[in-house]
């Protein structure tokens, strides 16, 4: 399956922390303007631009860069259709991937590296963890966990419905 990397616009925002939790390389151009982020992707080849912009996605694919066009408004709508588009693997496995902050790998960590940075009941209930390489954010497979894994399986079931 390709390892598709890709740069979001700043209206996107929260699909680049998805897109980053399931191991995709995603840069987010925040506060950047159209034209700093048609320079960033001449200079980093092999990047997608995602966007709602219509003319910043007309002028990307003028320049010969890939570019896909959400119109939907929603992470769960954005999910589908590039789930659809890209065949995205749609599994959040934190050995692969990245921080939803700062876009670094995470690796796994010891209990003992942990301690201190994390409460102490998050520690007692708890077995694996998961630091960011980037910023040092710790990562566990909390409460938020079952949240993160309802939307995906919510974008499965409509992908599956479609192709029977």
């Amino acid at each position: 399956m390709p390892r598709y990397r890709f740069l979001a616009d700043a209206m996107l925002g929260s699909l680049a922390r998805w897109l980053r939790m399931l191991g995709y390389d995603t840069l987010y151009a925040g506060s950047l303007s159209d034209y700093s982020i048609l320079e960033m992707l001449g200079r980093d080849d092999g990047r997608i631009l995602l966007t709602r912009d219509r003319g910043l996605c007309r002028r990307a694919l003028n320049k010969g860069y890939r570019c896909i066009l959400l119109r939907e408004f929603s992470v769960e709508d954005d999910l589908y259709i590039l789930a659809r588009k890209l065949k995205l693997e749609l599994r959040v496995d934190p050995s692969r991937s990245r921080c939803p902050v700062c876009n670094a790998p995470l690796r796994e960590a010891r209990r003992e590296e942990v301690e201190g940075k994390v409460p102490p009941s998050i520690l007692r209930l708890h077995d694996k963890f998961w630091i960011c390489t980037g910023c040092g954010k710790v990562y566990w497979r909390g409460g938020h966990w079952r949240g993160i894994e309802e939307v995906l399986k919510r974008v499965k079931l409509r992908i599956n419905g479609e192709e029977s």
